[in-house]
């Protein structure tokens, strides 16, 4: 199979319409293309529409869907470095949204956020390249814990404000890059 090019968008269907397309236009700084009673685009970059949500109308038993529910698990977007995916953290704990959990997996630093209908974001980057995430996961340490370790943020943030070292903070305690002494700033 020739795999796809890129990533292109989303649609989802709500019961809360509004507030889907205030979250997202928020947590993602994205605009409104169009919007009507029934459908609403948004994008945050030179793609016609990232997101797309379905006004189911209101529901008045339409409570939040619980993590475990089949269905969508999650979406991941991964950033660039650390710094940029702190400075997310911050801007949007400044909006008082925050991810539902942090964690270490690895190769990956990530944060869970869920949105107004519950459904799951991984905000994350990559710590390894590649080849050596494809060896971690195939070792010990990940057949052991598959999931990873959670961490604190803001000792993560206060870390990198003070411009001190953060490996011991990102890697997970069972990884051999845990113990470098080199800082990952710019993975």
């Amino acid at each position: 199979m020739t795999a796809p090019s890129k990533f292109t968008h989303v649609v989802l269907n709500t019961h809360r319409f509004e507030e889907m397309i205030d979250w997202y236009a928020r947590v993602f700084e994205a605009r409104v293309q169009h919007r009507d009673n029934r459908l609403a685009f948004l994008t945050y970059d030179d793609e016609h529409h990232r997101f797309a949500f379905v006004n189911l109308g209101p529901k008045e038993d339409a409570d939040e869907r619980p993590a475990t529910a089949t269905g969508l698990n999650h979406l991941g977007y991964t950033w660039r470095n650390v710094n940029e995916l702190m400075d997310t953290y911050a801007r949007l704990k400044n909006h008082g949204i925050v991810p539902s959990r942090p964690v270490r997996h690895g190769p990956t630093l990530s944060f869970y956020y869920r949105d107004p209908d519950h459904n799951g974001l991984e905000f994350q980057v990559d710590l390894l390249e590649a080849e050596e995430a494809s060896r971690f996961m195939r070792g010990p340490a990940f057949a052991a814990n598959p999931i990873g370790e959670p961490f604190d943020p803001d000792a993560l943030a206060k870390r990198l404000a003070q411009g001190k070292p953060i490996n011991d903070l990102i890697f997970r305690s069972d990884q051999v890059e845990s113990k470098a002494t080199s800082s990952v700033h710019d993975p």
